[in-house]
């Protein structure tokens, strides 16, 4: 009876924050489109944040599960990469992927950069501000860099357009999406953080392992769906800069907001079993890119990765 019910606060919880993020970032769009801030640095925002996974790290740093909320991010990468661009080309090929290689270096980067603010095993607060500090300078250039040349049109366009979906409504209405948002961002964070510490008493797992499997699936849950529709209408470039641009946020803004409540704990098989698989799924991305395409087995083969991570997380994470 336990296991269904925090198995059914997890689900709960997940829901909250699917809709929380949609309608805060809407929120704070309709707040600045009102405010006249141009339509192309909207669209940015609309690339570059991703709340789901942002609420129950935040959430579980302030609860003191600070080693779940860094599983749930490194998880969330190996995630994009492995679950959702996988599932993207496994139902539906993506070709002529035309991106801008320097981003999927900058990802690289922001990668390298928080394994080493981990390697000490602990992100502590003043790492935190670095982390996002180097998110903000990541969002700058994207913004100057796509503004410039124009890179990756296709994405831009698409987020352009949902940025116009957004736009004409009163401003009380922008604020009524914001607060609500916010609430049910953290009491989504509260009821998932809830379910999975239940989890970790019934099922005797790591708080990493936690995060890496059940919190990072579950607070992606969404980005499987949001890689399928694009490549479903050939939009190869929107996937892969959908993937870039969650992943970056993550691991840069994610971890640094999570590590200003809480420095974050670094369990021994985050550094052993979890970098490595994230570097990996890293390099993998960069092939798909150099190479324009990643056909139906590829996509199944990252699926068959994905997976047969979770269960070598799963079975290391008991023995601990």
């Amino acid at each position: 009876m336990t296991l269904l019910l925090d198995l059914g606060l997890v689900l709960l919880g997940t829901v909250l924050l699917i809709f929380a993020a949609k309608y805060l970032l809407e929120g704070l769009i309709g707040v600045s489109a009102a405010f006249a801030v141009p339509t192309f640095i909207l669209a940015m925002l609309v690339i570059s944040i991703d709340l789901e996974v942002f609420a129950p790290a935040v959430v579980g740093s302030y609860q003191d599960f600070t080693a779940l909320s860094y599983g749930s991010i490194l998880g969330t990468v190996v995630f994009l990469i492995g679950l959702a661009l996988g599932t993207a080309a496994a139902i539906y090929p993506i070709t002529r992927v035309d991106f801008p290689p320097r981003y999927v270096v900058l990802l690289g980067a922001a990668l390298v950069a928080n394994l080493l603010f981990a390697f000490d095993g602990t992100i502590q607060t003043w790492e935190g501000l670095l982390s996002i500090a180097l998110y903000v300078a990541y969002l700058i250039y994207l913004i100057v860099d796509l503004g410039r040349t124009r890179a990756a049109p296709t994405e831009i366009t698409e987020a352009e357009a949902e940025v116009a979906e957004v736009r004409g409504k009163p401003l009380p209405v922008y604020l009524l999406w914001i607060g609500a948002g916010l609430l049910a961002l953290v009491g989504g964070g509260i009821i998932v953080v809830q379910g999975v510490s239940g989890l970790l008493q019934v099922w005797g797992i790591t708080e990493t392992i936690m995060g890496v499997t059940v919190l990072a699936i579950a607070a992606n849950s969404v980005e499987l769906v949001e890689a399928v529709i694009p490549a479903q209408r050939g939009l190869s470039e929107v996937v892969i800069g959908n993937v870039i641009g969650s992943a970056v946020f993550q691991i840069l803004f994610t971890t640094g907001f999570a590590a200003l409540i809480r420095p974050l704990q670094v369990e021994p098989v985050a550094l052993t079993l979890l970098a490595p698989a994230v570097l990996l799924s890293w390099g993998l991305l960069a092939v798909v890119v150099l190479r324009k395409r990643l056909r139906r087995a590829g996509g199944i083969g990252l699926i068959v990765l994905y997976l047969g991570f979770v269960a070598v997380s799963l079975t290391i994470g008991m023995r601990y």
